[in-house]
């Protein structure tokens, strides 16, 4: 809404050559393509995901070059402007139910657009055939009789604008806002070759509510995104606020957490995203479960000196770490038991870790007052 660029559809694995109109059809890009060079198919409907990717594509009937295609809901409409002009209706399956307009009425349709509230569809006609001069038609979708025509010269595209049945009209000559009720158009642009419209949803969406938890979590080893408590819970997560904001490089739910790292929530309905939501995690050793007799800790809860002694292999080294992962602790052992001074310690839980051989074991003990 503001112009800055987001993103490009890349790696489109099919050639394509003098593309006309593109389309959201049914959750699909289709593209109306008319050349043959970079390998494209010619004079067909190409179809794409959202990545790039080819699904496949439609031939155009009797290889005809078509221009611009219109989703109405459950079928598309489909202009023609080789010899064989139409407009032509299709399923999403891209069989062809028929015809609107059908052939030899007018030369060369163009742009279209639907007229909801007088079920017809405007054509912006390029060129003559016969008694139909080219210019501004307005076909009934029932059975395509024209219902109105203006003439506006060689027209290329035309688009409603605003809500009081106004369009858009595109020629050599400029652009031009036409008003069907009285049938006067009014130059608002240069007087140089325009060509067609794009169409473009800019409704605003209405945010949903912030996610909402507690700022501050904390979480033992190898805890992922999904274990933070945050409602909703189907939020998108985000490494940073840039990357939340703009929606960029979501990050998938099983992400590890770290230690000391914030994470950004963003609540998505609808393809309209929340303010984003902060939580900073804090990452503890986890307790390990082992046989209880293996080691032995008394008193606990101490206030001064804690006695551990370990039935087997020898200590190595011992760490003591708080519950917000910082080491408080780290000594060098090299027995199978120790008297470990805890006095200088705030009151509060502790994680102990010994380091016996190759394995690890993780214990709380409680420094009390």
């Amino acid at each position: 809404m503001e112009g800055v660029y987001v993103s490009t559809i890349e790696g489109v694995d099919v050639g394509l050559d003098n593309i006309r109109v593109l389309e959201i059809v049914d959750g699909e890009i289709w593209v109306t393509n008319a050349g043959s060079n970079n390998g494209a198919p010619e004079n067909a409907i190409v179809r794409l995901d959202f990545d790039g990717a080819l699904i496949g594509f439609y031939p155009t009937t009797d290889d005809g070059s078509i221009f611009d295609i219109i989703d109405v809901g459950d079928e598309v409409y489909i202009s023609y402007i080789s010899a064989d002009t139409k407009i032509e209706r299709r399923d999403y399956d891209g069989n062809v139910l028929g015809n609107i307009v059908g052939e030899g009425v007018v030369s060369f349709i163009q742009q279209m657009e639907v007229n909801s509230e007088n079920n017809s569809i405007y054509a912006a006609v390029f060129s003559s055939l016969g008694s139909n001069d080219s210019g501004l038609y307005e076909f009934s979708i029932d059975d395509g009789t024209i219902l109105n025509y203006w003439d506006e010269g060689a027209l290329r595209g035309v688009i409603s604008v605003g809500d009081a049945g106004n369009l858009l009209i595109s020629s050599d000559a400029g652009y031009r806002l036409f008003d069907p009720s009285t049938g006067t158009s009014t130059p608002i642009g240069m007087a140089e070759s325009t060509q067609y419209f794009g169409r473009l949803n800019l409704a605003a969406c209405t945010p949903p509510d912030t996610p909402t938890g507690e700022a501050m979590q904390t979480f033992t080893e190898g805890a992922t995104l999904a274990d933070i408590v945050i409602s909703p819970t189907d939020v998108t997560w985000f490494a940073t606020l840039d990357d939340a904001t703009t929606l960029t490089d979501p990050l998938d739910i099983t992400t590890e957490l770290v230690n000391n790292t914030t994470y950004y929530a963003v609540n998505i309905v609808d393809e309209c995203p929340s303010a984003p939501f902060a939580v900073t995690v804090n990452v503890v050793l986890g307790v390990d479960e082992f046989d209880a007799s293996t080691v032995i800790m008394y008193p606990n809860p101490a206030n001064s000196t804690v006695h551990i002694r370990h039935q087997g292999d020898v200590i190595e080294n011992l760490s003591v770490y708080s519950l917000l992962g910082q080491k408080v602790i780290d000594l060098s052992v090299n027995s199978n038991e120790i008297d470990l001074d805890i006095s200088s310690l705030a009151a509060a839980v502790y994680l102990v870790k010994l380091q016996i051989g190759a394995t690890q074991k993780v214990v709380q003990v409680v420094k009390s007052n």
